[in-house]
């Protein structure tokens, strides 16, 4: 069954421009989050505008993508996610099966492999400004920090200096992000900040193959992300679509200069469900090759979650119990192999 909590409340996705959230006014981030929380609370996913990152890094990390994708397959096998604890690495096309929501799942037995590949890499404190060579990772008490497969620099010339310099920036924007969220949520603007010293975040590079007009195979089934929220960096073939409350699909086609932002499971619980984590899928009749790289932000994984107490009642108690950001990110990777 589909939650309301889990549909669009509209017809199109909203643009959002970021060009105060450096701003040195209280007033206009707070007019920001204002925007912000709209979006959040009708819509859960909308665009991005003045986001930061630079041009030339974005042309940057499309190349690097399109470079690994176009290696023989032999080569991206070395780097297979099956041969890594932690869900790293490199996985072919139907590795990865439609897992449905955290409310209503696909029963493992009914998984499809999806028309997609993908390599992903997890949180190491070189994807991170704020952190030193010397930094050393908090204790891995759910296996999933680090051991990334970085393919060397003879297969990949800067591929992983690329992709970590990406990650790094797009970090940063995450942290100044939460910090909206907070205030469009009655909080103070550092709410979450002792939250995400180590961030539980990943990020994939996705390639998915052209498909001719009218073969009715998803690249990536229906589903809602976990962690707090993702940033979607797309190139110039669509391929996005969101499930709204009139059980329509609604395109999120890639516009230039914006990345794409959706809330997940983790931050909707934390707002007792007021932030939609919507349905969303990938379906590429673009005939077409498409290529996509999320970027998944979550806290510590140490964290405790408990659902916000000014966003509860005695008619509206909490939607679910304090719960550890890493327990429950374990179990949202399964579907992965």
């Amino acid at each position: 069954m589909t939650e309301l909590y889990q549909t669009a409340n509209c017809d199109h996705i909203p643009i959002i421009d970021l060009a105060n959230i450096n701003s040195t006014q209280l007033e206009q981030r707070q007019q920001l989050a204002q925007a912000v929380y709209e979006a959040c609370t009708q819509v859960g996913f909308f665009y991005i505008k003045n986001h930061g990152v630079p041009e030339e890094m974005i042309q940057g990390i499309q190349h690097a993508a399109e470079q690994f994708f176009n290696l023989p397959e032999a080569e991206k096998r070395k780097f297979y996610i099956g041969n890594s604890k932690k869900f790293r690495g490199y996985s072919p096309i139907g590795g990865e099966k439609s897992t449905g929501t955290e409310d209503d799942p696909v029963a493992e037995e009914d998984a499809e492999g999806v028309l997609s590949e993908a390599f992903d890499i997890g949180y190491e404190t070189a994807l991170d400004f704020e952190k030193s060579p010397d930094d050393v990772l908090p204790p891995d008490t759910y296996g999933l920090y680090g051991d990334n497969q970085w393919p060397d620099e003879e297969t990949l010339a800067g591929f992983s200096n690329t992709y970590r310099k990406y990650c790094a920036t797009v970090l940063q924007l995450c942290r100044k992000m939460m910090g909206i969220f907070a205030l469009s949520l009655g909080l103070t603007e550092n709410y979450f900040d002792s939250k995400i010293n180590y961030p539980g975040v990943t990020s994939r590079m996705i390639h998915y193959p052209a498909q001719a007009v009218g073969e009715d195979r998803e690249g990536l089934g229906a589903h809602t992300d976990w962690e707090c929220f993702t940033i979607l960096l797309q190139w110039k073939v669509p391929g996005l679509q969101v499930f709204n409350h009139d059980g329509e699909w609604i395109p999120a086609p890639p516009i230039p200069g914006t990345l794409v932002v959706n809330i997940a499971d983790c931050l909707s619980a934390w707002t007792n469900k007021k932030f939609k984590s919507t349905i969303h899928r990938v379906k590429n009749i673009s005939e077409e090759e498409r290529y996509s790289v999320p970027f998944f932000f979550g806290v510590d994984y140490d964290a405790t979650v408990s659902v916000l107490d000014n966003h509860t009642s005695e008619d509206n108690p909490p939607c679910r119990a304090p719960f550890k950001a890493g327990e429950v990110s374990t179990l949202s990777l399964k579907y992965l192999m």
